[in-house]
């Protein structure tokens, strides 16, 4: 069985990012890991509604990755430098490159549509000899005897005829080409790869945010972060694509006091997005994480009160 490879996480400033398509693509549909992307949309730069890569990584995703091997964090050293001639010189060849396959690519697709077209065309070129009407119009009336006979008898050979219509094809200027954006590196240099090292957690606090992750992960739940809404995690039964949100988890020490005013206010907030409040506390001497489920219930008496 082939061992796929790990994901390269990329370490810029205490974050972890993935920048390639593939992995991203990866992460989410075998690992449920959905993080956050934080770039600009290729076709739609000016919005941000609708974002694109580098995808960002929760802190307790990227330790899970790191603990469960499906992923290395590196620093990639070769970005840190300038660029010398010769990868300058690669990166014109590569963009010549492109621009003659997109001429390439236009001239395809330009043979596709004329060959669909070649009897409509021709047809238009033997009514052009016999000094016909060639309008949409003329074309649909119907021709007498004799003319249509005319018309039949004249051969015309096609081929000879597809190039000189892609003869008419303007010639593509580079101002005209299409631009590449990249999602991944084009030249990565596993030389100038170095492994960084992960530290998180480091807290108390960072410690119990890590383990209710990892826990509602390996029951196999989708979790995103649950800030908008006032808590740690946000936990989906699916790909938040298909499904909305269940529960509102909040990471609580199983010690902490906490005011009833506080649970009532969340509680409502809770109820409010059509939600389920849950308290997760983790217990170090037996390694195991208990949740605690809170749901907003208004009595008769203040109904009719």
């Amino acid at each position: 069985m082939n061992v796929p490879d790990v994901v390269y996480l990329a370490s810029s400033r205490n974050s972890a990012f993935v920048w390639n398509a593939d992995d991203w693509l990866r992460l989410r549909r075998d690992h449920r890991i959905i993080g956050e992307l934080v770039g600009s949309f290729p076709k739609a730069s000016r919005q941000d509604i609708f974002l694109g890569l580098p995808l960002l990584l929760l802190p307790e995703e990227v330790t899970l990755l790191l603990e469960k091997k499906i992923a290395r964090l590196v620093e990639y050293t070769g970005l840190k430098a300038q660029p010398d001639e010769l990868l300058s010189e690669r990166f014109r060849e590569y963009k010549e490159k492109l621009f003659l396959e997109q001429a390439d690519c236009l001239r395809d697709n330009r043979k596709r549509q004329i060959s669909s077209m070649m009897g409509k065309i021709v047809e238009g070129k033997k009514r052009k000899m016999l000094g016909l009407h060639t309008s949409k119009k003329n074309m649909k009336k119907p021709l007498d005897k004799k003319t249509q006979e005319a018309l039949d008898n004249i051969e015309i050979d096609t081929d000879t005829l597809l190039e000189e219509e892609l003869a008419k094809l303007p010639k593509l200027s580079k101002n005209d080409a299409l631009v590449q954006i990249h999602t991944a590196y084009p030249w990565s240099d596993k030389d100038n790869v170095k492994t960084v090292e992960w530290k998180h957690p480091l807290t108390s606090e960072q410690q119990l945010r890590y383990k209710v992750y990892k826990d509602l992960w390996e029951r196999q739940y989708y979790i995103t972060s649950g800030e908008k809404f006032g808590g740690d995690f946000l936990v989906y039964p699916g790909d938040p694509i298909m499904f909305h949100s269940q529960y509102v988890v909040q990471c609580r020490r199983k010690d902490e006091e906490i005011p009833i005013t506080e649970i009532v206010a969340q509680c409502r907030l809770s109820c409010h997005v059509r939600k389920t409040l849950v308290l997760a506390t983790y217990n170090e001497e037996k390694d195991v994480v208990k949740y605690q489920s809170f749901q907003w219930s208004e009595s008769s008496m203040l109904k009719n009160s």
